[in-house]
């Protein structure tokens, strides 16, 4: 059913937004590792069932969790962060860093303490204003890569 769908769509362009839901589950460097092996073979799928398609991997955003009285980033989401762009990128697939555009490490409070909030009491999750904001910068990032692209390519 997978096949024929790709097969009559022929994408050209996939995105494919991971690592979220396993950071809070993630208790270690080697569970890391083998999460980017994992998502390795996924990619490789992808690939197979859609070879004429790019594919954009947008890795996790910042997440944090509560240490005493304030809110860190989980331990192991850097470590998932790095094995999901090396998986990206030793398959030919682009990388995009929603973590680094965050912010980087610890990034997750400023957001939600930005007025307006840009991020869920949870801190984990975007409001719907964060979401705008991070889908633009994606976006603006997006247009200036087809650009670079397509001025290469004359």
């Amino acid at each position: 059913l997978l096949e024929n769908m790709y097969a009559a769509l022929a994408p050209s362009l996939i995105l494919m937004e991971f690592g979220g839901n396993t950071i809070p589950y993630t208790k270690s460097e080697d569970a890391a590792l083998r999460y980017g092996r994992w998502f390795k073979s996924q990619l490789n799928f992808m690939q197979r069932k859609n070879p004429n398609a790019a594919i954009i991997v947008i890795g996790p955003g910042d997440m944090s969790v509560k240490d005493k009285t304030t809110y860190v980033t989980y331990p192991y989401l850097e470590a998932i962060r790095d094995a999901m762009k090396d998986a990206a990128i030793s398959s030919g697939c682009v990388f995009w860093d929603m973590y680094e555009v965050m912010g980087g490490k610890n990034s997750m409070p400023k957001w939600v303490a930005a007025a307006p909030s840009l991020a869920a009491s949870d801190y984990i999750h975007f409001s719907p204003k964060g979401a705008k904001k991070i889908a633009e910068e994606f976006n603006t990032k997006l247009f200036e890569m087809y650009h670079e692209y397509k001025v290469e390519s004359l």
